[in-house]
């Protein structure tokens, strides 16, 4: 062995074992076999040991020797040397082992750790079937909310499996969800929906941000459109996999665990591009944090270096904008205090007149009469060319009437009578039915009174009118309102009647809003009682829920006519009008605040910022842009496409406090994971 040893070439990082005396014990040889010698304990042993079945072979002490024609004993030194005996005539050997084979060490060792793992298995059977075995194995103490909702006298397996449906199951169950787990049904997320299910919508509550899958793609895909809200980032993880609850919020940690504390390593196990610190690694920001037009529009740099100096006013952002309950959001107060005093007279001065509901305008009944269409009595005060507009609010109910819906679909829904052609029959047509139709309408209002606005804004929008709606609807018009209309106009007596300018009523006698005739313009008019009338608001927004109607175009017409900025009440030149994704308009009644503040996937709190004193003042971070034309924005109806009236905000600005050792940079600083709606 030495020669071969000698000769061999080493391989590397192997060890060479030392070379092998005969006489020399190794008190531990062959340690795999499971039986030994017997006469190991008390001497050397044979040299061939037991079989595997633990027989003692009773082989020789030695093989012979012949040298010449005799024999010589062979026993090896290590064994006690030749023999005194020697071997027999016919050369064998005159000494044979014969003992009582025992266990190795290697196998008393195994059979003490199989029988302690036996003990064990047992032992944890036995604690598993107990009735105390989920309070023994539970990891830790619950956190203080869990643990407030499951100490009212709940029994300890009960409490368990509030949450864990293997709670009162067998151990034999267990070991069945453990070969297959589709049987640990419902899930503990399924579990933890059973109390929070008014938080999210439960088929979006596994989703990764509660996003719909398809939609997370595209706003995250490179290339694809994505929200302000969103950056570049490739996924570890597959959206359409259910994210369960136990991820990110972590039980039995004690009672003052917070449940919805992460870590940034938490965000990154899901978002393959890691960030390192805020300063350097995040993306830069896109419209921060302006991500749509504010929806009362306004223009900054006008009021700051015009408006408010001609009036001799101080431009104070704290004016206009308070922090909300929970000191996150800025919001914007109310009309009395920000925008009346400058604003209310203008407003008040569009509707002097009143606003007309219901006109009878001028009418060339020859021409009508020649062409063979017979309008019935009209007033002669109101006979002549043809001139004068209907209201929107006739034209609206006009369009629950198919034969006038017609004749405004003809002429359309923002004609005038000035612009009807005596030489064209099909307006001469049209013109005759509506005038039949609003006759009709006066009629039905006399008659069924409110019940007639009713019927026929039922009819327009399709489905009923609660009763706050159909009031503020109706302003409280009086059928004997229209029938003034009906009986000193309509009627044959009062048709030849004729009015003088001395005979229009003062609208100032219904100084505080209500109804009032005009008898100069044949008109029932309405007079508002201030900002924000509910009558005009009640319409504009009936005008709104018709223009997703059957008579989508003709009610967009009229609702431009509304919403322009000269209209009465000058509603269209500070409410902004918005289309959302399914084309349905909308009107921005209010600024945005803190209850519409709704879920967000970057947050930002004002609360701790105005506290630094750099930063209590506004302009510290919201700097104006004054060559931004704010007011075009509002041309159109896609909130999203506009001038920002302020710089953006980069991230800078940000990291020069938010860094570690300073004010931090964790990723849920900013970040909420909960984001429902995003875009």
């Amino acid at each position: 062995m030495s020669a071969w040893m000698a000769c061999t070439p080493l391989l590397r990082g192997c060890a060479v074992r030392e070379p092998f005396s005969f006489d020399q014990s190794d008190s531990y040889e062959r340690p795999n076999q499971t039986w030994i010698c017997g006469l190991s304990e008390e001497g050397p042993q044979c040299p061939l040991g037991p079989g595997v079945n633990g027989h003692c072979p009773q082989s020789a002490a030695c093989h012979p020797l012949r040298e010449g024609d005799r024999w010589k004993c062979n026993r090896a030194p290590l064994r006690g040397g030749e023999c005194s005996e020697g071997p027999t005539p016919e050369g064998k050997c005159c000494h044979h082992y014969v003992c009582h084979p025992v266990r190795s060490l290697r196998a008393k060792r195994g059979r003490f750790v199989k029988g302690c793992l036996l003990a064990s298995i047992g032992a944890l059977c036995l604690l598993l079937s107990g009735n105390w075995r989920n309070e023994f194995i539970a990891p830790g103490k619950l956190s203080v909310h869990h643990a407030q909702l499951l100490v009212r006298g709940e029994e300890q397996t009960n409490r368990c499996a509030s949450c864990h449906v293997a709670g009162n199951q067998s151990m034999l169950q267990w070991l069945a969800h453990a070969t297959n787990p589709t049987l640990a049904t419902p899930t503990q997320s399924t579990l933890c929906l059973e109390c929070h299910k008014k938080d999210f919508p439960i088929d979006a509550a596994l989703w990764a941000h509660n996003i719909e899958p398809e939609i997370l793609l595209s706003i995250s895909e490179p290339g694809q459109s994505k929200p302000e809200t969103f950056s570049d980032s490739t996924r570890r993880r597959d959206p359409a996999i259910g994210i369960a609850c136990s991820n990110c919020h972590q039980e039995h940690h004690g009672a003052e665990h917070d449940l919805t504390a992460m870590s940034d390593s938490s965000c990154q196990a899901c978002h393959r591009e890691e960030f390192h610190s805020f300063a350097t690694d995040h993306p830069e920001f896109d419209k921060w944090p302006e991500r749509r037009r504010t929806r009362i529009a306004f223009d900054h740099a006008s009021h700051q270096a015009k408006h408010f100096p001609d009036e001799k006013q101080t431009f104070a952002c704290s004016d206009c904008h308070r922090q909300g309950p929970s000191g996150a959001f800025q919001e914007t107060l109310d009309y009395e205090s920000t925008c009346a005093k400058c604003h209310d007279s203008k407003i008040q001065t569009s509707w002097t007149a009143g606003i007309p509901a219901i006109l009878l305008p001028m009418i060339d009944v020859d021409t009508l009469s020649t062409a063979g269409h017979d309008i019935g009595i009209w007033p002669d005060s109101a006979t002549g060319d043809f001139d004068g507009a209907l209201p929107f609010f006739t034209k609206l109910l006009l369009l629950a009437d198919e034969e006038a819906s017609a004749a405004i679909d003809t002429l359309g829904a923002d004609f005038d009578f000035y612009d009807i052609d005596p030489d064209e029959p099909a307006q001469l047509q049209a013109a005759a039915n509506v005038i039949k139709a609003t006759k009709r309408l006066i009629a039905d209002l006399q008659y069924n009174g409110q019940t007639a606005i009713n019927t026929r804004l039922e009819k327009l929008l399709g489905r009923p009118l609660s009763a706050e709606e159909l009031t503020a609807a109706s302003a409280n018009l009086s059928p004997a309102s229209i029938s003034i209309l009906a009986t000193d106009w309509l009627a044959e007596q009062g048709a030849n009647s004729f009015s003088s300018p001395d005979d229009k009523v003062d609208s100032n006698k219904v100084a505080a809003g209500g109804w009032f005739t005009d008898p100069v313009t044949f008109s029932l008019r309405y007079r508002a009682t201030g900002h924000a009338d509910p009558f005009l608001t009640a319409w504009i927004d009936i005008l709104v829920e018709a223009t997703a109607g059957q008579h989508k175009v003709a009610a967009e017409k009229l609702f431009s006519q509304m919403m322009k900025p000269t209209a009465a009440g000058l509603c269209g030149s500070c409410h902004s009008v918005d289309r959302t994704e399914n084309g349905q308009l909308t009107v921005n009644w209010f600024a945005k605040q803190s209850f519409n503040h709704g879920p967000q996937f970057t947050v930002f709190s004002h609360a701790p910022h105005v506290l630094q004193f750099e930063l209590a003042d506004c302009t510290a971070c919201h700097s104006l842009n004054q060559t931004a034309q704010a007011m075009k924005t509002y041309e159109q109806t896609d909130p999203r496409l506009f001038t920002p009236e302020f710089h953006e905000l980069t991230r800078q600005d940000c990291a020069e406090c938010h860094k570690p050792g300073a004010a931090g940079d964790s990723c849920t600083q900013c970040h909420r994971y909960h984001a429902a709606d995003v875009r």
